[in-house]
């Protein structure tokens, strides 16, 4: 049995310390105290955590966001010694402070078959939906990892709701066109009986991460990305092709996901962020934010072959991550008195105001 273990984290503000002219970045300049040696620590700090995680569970596939230049994920994986390769990560076009998001590979389980980005088209373009189409090598099956970073609730969560509903229902989107076929080739395959090709579409495999910035249970997971908490909602029978249909109706079918992230919902003090409250004032009487999720369509709740270990799934919440309390270990710097600081007397310290997600697909079959 062959093993992909996998990892998600936002890597909180990744920036080097150039200026760059078509984005927001000042703020990590040297003028207002993100210097070299700063840079240095986050990138050494970060590095060593990846490797530690690695160490644990050698990392096959590595998703990312908050990262700003092509350059930076590699450097990255270098220093903390995984042999991963990037796919690509953005060059910071799309979202006005210039991060995006990334994902890297171990080519000895992995093939790249195709890459691409989709941007939804709100006011101002949202960070890229980052879709990877890969091959996995022990298995021939395909594997789809999408990556995203949904809008912030900076501007209160129901007022941006809007927002994250629209990139929820763009990946839904994405979704449907992987494990459907399009009206003429369903049609096609219905003239020729190939319900078996039909069935094979239906069970893609198809693996979300992302800094989703709203709750297992919130509206725009639920209803608009169709991620369920129910496993047999998802891969039960009443979900399975038993036949040929209108192509109508075969269209409009519902094609419902997986969220994982759930058996952390509600339990105390859990969280993938930790916030008090709002620049407005508004304090939160829960401040551990479930953030950050993976979610998987019903192709990977197979019994065999690639398919997802359900119980793999974690929140990195050991002392190098995270508090006593379970916080996420922050990167704090100290900033000139004319950029509003210091925000500390103390050296560059800390990783990121995430945890990472964790978890392992398998690839096993039965005895023949």
């Amino acid at each position: 049995m062959d093993t992909i273990n996998f990892a998600w984290w936002n890597l909180q503000n990744f920036f080097d310390t150039d200026d760059d002219p078509i984005s927001q970045d000042f703020e990590f300049t040297g003028d207002w105290g993100w210097t070299e040696a700063v840079f240095r620590t986050k990138l050494e700090s970060l590095a060593a955590a990846l490797g530690e995680l690695h160490a644990k569970r050698p990392i096959g596939l590595f998703a990312c966001c908050e990262i700003e230049k092509d350059t930076l994920l590699t450097s990255l994986l270098e220093e903390a010694n995984l042999p991963l390769t990037v796919v690509k990560d953005s060059s910071g076009t799309s979202d006005l402070r210039g991060i995006d998001t990334a994902i890297a590979y171990d080519k000895r389980l992995l093939t790249l078959v195709s890459k691409q980005s989709h941007v939804v088209s709100l006011r101002y373009a949202t960070r890229d939906i980052f879709e990877a189409v890969f091959r996995v090598k022990s298995s021939g099956e395909t594997l789809v990892v999408i990556a995203s970073h949904w809008p912030s609730r900076s501007l209160g969560k129901y007022r941006s709701d809007p927002l994250r509903i629209a990139v929820a229902e763009q990946i839904a989107y994405l979704v449907q066109r992987h494990v459907k076929l399009q009206p003429l080739e369903y049609e096609a395959a219905r003239e020729a009986g190939d319900i078996d090709l039909v069935r094979e579409r239906w069970d893609t495999p198809i693996l979300i991460l992302g800094d989703f910035n709203d709750h297992p249970g919130d509206r725009s997971l639920v209803d608009h990305l169709r991620a369920s908490s129910e496993v047999g909602r998802v891969s039960g029978r009443t979900n399975n092709i038993d036949g040929f249909q209108d192509t109508s109706k075969y269209r409009g079918v519902d094609h419902f996901l997986y969220n994982p992230m759930w058996r952390f919902y509600g339990e105390a003090d859990t969280g993938t962020y930790f916030i008090d409250g709002l620049r407005s004032g508004e304090k939160f009487p829960n401040r551990y934010q479930l953030l950050d999720q993976a979610v998987v369509s019903r192709g990977l709740l197979k019994k065999f072959g690639l398919r997802l270990d359900i119980d793999s799934i974690q929140i990195e919440r050991g002392e190098t991550f995270a508090t006593s309390g379970g916080r996420p270990r922050r990167f704090k710097f100290s900033k000139p008195k004319s950029a509003g600081g210091p925000v500390a007397d103390k050296p560059p310290s800390g990783l990121s105001d995430h945890l990472p997600v964790t978890g392992t697909l398998k690839t096993d079959f039965p005895d023949t």
